[in-house]
């Protein structure tokens, strides 16, 4: 809050340049990326699976989610899809985050035992093949920058929506 202007984070853009992002810019794309996250149907108290290495997006999401008052189950892309569906099925996920195709056939692969989950979000955009095999095991796939779109469209009909959700916070959450 004081010096929102100060850079916090630098990450490569798609030439491999870093490129800054200050604190404030920070808190805008949490926000945003949060109001998708409400747009896709994520309640405070749920638990969504975040299945990623580490990259701009998944600092992004993981505040989003705890900002919501949710909680994030988090894997490297190193897990199995055993571990996978181990994990997300006892944490009762209804929902992902993965970063590519890769992540995503983890988790279609072992669909069967996360019998609760419905939506995946990918950083990358998901390939056709990989969301018609989404599609066929019932889950629906979309991407990182879908649900930002999402997110912008919901801040701008519901300003101020994300900071009341996430001022509801408790220590103990």
């Amino acid at each position: 809050k004081a010096r929102p202007e100060l850079v916090m984070q630098y990450s490569k853009d798609g030439d491999g340049r870093f490129r800054p992002t200050t604190y404030a810019e920070l808190l805008e794309h949490v926000a945003t990326f949060a109001a998708g996250l409400l747009e896709l149907g994520l309640k405070r108290g749920e638990r969504i699976g975040l299945i990623a290495d580490n990259r701009r997006e998944w600092l992004i999401s993981d505040l989003a989610v705890i900002g919501l008052g949710a909680a994030d189950v988090p894997r490297g892309c190193d897990a199995t899809d055993q571990e996978l569906a181990y994990i997300l099925s006892w944490s009762e996920c209804a929902m992902a985050i993965v970063e590519n195709d890769r992540q995503l056939a983890k988790l279609i692969a072992g669909k069967r035992e996360m019998p609760l989950l419905t939506t995946v979000v990918s950083f990358d955009p998901p390939s056709e093949g990989a969301v018609a095999e989404a599609k066929a095991a019932g889950v629906a796939v979309t991407d990182f920058e879908a649900v930002y779109a999402r997110g912008r469209a919901r801040r701008s009909a519901r300003p101020g929506e994300y900071e009341a959700e996430a001022a509801k916070g408790e220590a103990s959450d």
